[in-house]
C-alpha cells in the first residue's frame, strides 16, 4: 500500500507513492480528467519492485485542489470556439501543472528522477523534460502530443470533450456520457456498458467534475506552442503511439518524434488511447533498461567527484 501525501501550494496536489525511497524515482502524470487510481495496479506494482513510484494526482481533479467551481459554463462556451493561444482569464496553463510535479518532488526531497506521462500528463512531461537543468534522467510520452499550439484533437473527439465539459448536467446523465466515452475512446479494446458505466460513478465518486475537466482541456488548449521545448529535451525518450488512436492522432506523436533529439519511436496496433498492458510491458522494460542505467551513472559520477 502507498502513501498518500498533498504537497501544500496556492492549489495543493495529492500524491501517492511506491516502493523504496532510495531506489530511483520515476513520476507518473496522467491524463485530462483522470485520477491516479486509473494507473494499472499490475503496472504500478512491476515498477515499485525497482523504482520509488511518484503517482502526480492533476490539480481540478480526484483528491487535488481545486481552481474553480465544480461547473463553469462560461469555460465551456469558450472551449467550444478553440481558443489557441487565447490568454485572458485562464485559470493555468499547462506550465502551472508542470510546476505542480516539481514542487511534489521537491517537497519530497527527490533529486534526480524519470518521469511519464499519459495523455495531457504527456505534454506536462514533456515540459518537465524541457527545463534545463537535467534533473529527469528519462522521459516517456504515451498517446500524446507534439506540442502543438492547439491540440491535435479530431473532431469528432473534440465534440466529445465538449460535451463532458458542458454544464448542468445531472450525475445520472454525466455517468452516462463518461461511460461511453470510455468505450469509444478505448476502443478498439472492449469495454462493457455496464463495466464502463461502473467505471464512469468511480470517478465521479473519486472527485471527478466538469469544471475541473474544463479547466484541464482549456489549460491544453491555451498553453501556446511549445516546439522549441520539445526540441531542447536531451533526457532519454520514447513515444508511445498507438495507431487507432481516437482522441490524439497519431500524428502528434510523430511531431514529437520529429522534434525531440534521438527519441525512440513505438507505436502499437489494436489499442485505442488506454493504457494497455502490452504498451506498459513494453515501457516497463525500457525503462528498467534506461532509467537504472541512467541512475547508476549518475551515482558513478557523484561517487567519483564529478556532480
Amino acid at each position: 500500500m502507498g502513501m498518500h501525501p498533498t504537497i501544500e501550494s496556492v492549489c495543493p496536489i495529492h500524491i501517492e507513492i511506491h516502493g523504496d525511497k532510495n531506489a530511483p524515482c520515476i513520476v507518473l502524470v496522467l491524463g485530462l480528467g483522470m485520477q491516479v487510481a486509473e494507473w494499472p495496479l499490475n503496472f504500478i506494482r512491476k515498477l515499485s519492485e525497482q523504482f520509488y513510484v511518484v503517482c502526480i494526482e492533476n490539480r481540478d481533479m480526484g483528491r487535488s485542489g481545486r481552481c474553480g467551481p465544480d461547473l463553469e459554463p462560461g469555460l465551456a462556451r469558450l472551449l467550444a470556439e478553440k481558443p489557441c493561444g487565447y490568454d485572458a482569464g485562464i485559470p493555468y496553463t499547462l506550465f502551472d501543472m508542470r510546476d505542480d510535479v516539481l514542487r511534489a518532488v521537491d517537497t519530497l526531497g527527490v533529486e534526480k528522477f524519470a518521469i511519464v506521462g499519459f495523455s495531457m500528463g504527456g505534454m506536462i512531461a514533456q515540459l518537465v523534460a524541457a527545463r534545463p537543468d537535467k534533473r529527469v534522467t528519462a522521459f516517456a510520452q504515451i498517446c500524446s502530443s507534439g506540442g502543438e499550439a492547439s491540440a491535435p484533437f479530431p473532431p469528432a473527439a473534440y465534440a466529445r470533450l465538449l460535451a463532458v465539459a458542458q454544464v448542468g448536467n445531472s450525475n445520472a446523465e454525466l455517468i452516462d456520457m463518461l461511460a461511453l466515452d470510455l468505450i469509444w475512446f478505448l476502443s478498439p479494446s472492449r469495454l462493457t456498458e455496464d463495466d464502463a458505466k461502473d467505471l464512469a460513478a468511480k470517478m465521479l465518486e473519486a472527485g471527478f467534475t466538469p469544471g475541473g475537466y474544463a479547466r484541464q482541456l482549456l489549460a491544453i488548449q491555451c498553453s501556446g506552442d511549445r516546439s522549441d521545448d520539445l526540441r531542447s529535451i536531451q533526457a532519454p525518450t520514447i513515444i508511445i503511439g498507438a495507431r487507432q488512436d481516437r482522441c490524439l492522432s497519431l500524428d502528434g506523436s510523430n511531431r514529437a518524434r520529429e522534434l525531440i533529439p534521438h527519441a525512440e519511436f513505438k507505436v502499437f496496433d489494436g489499442i485505442g488511447h488506454s493504457l494497455e498492458p502490452v504498451a506498459l510491458d513494453y515501457l516497463t522494460t525500457w525503462l528498467c533498461n534506461v532509467a537504472t542505467a541512467a541512475a547508476q551513472k549518475d551515482n558513478w559520477r557523484t561517487d567519483h567527484g564529478m556532480a
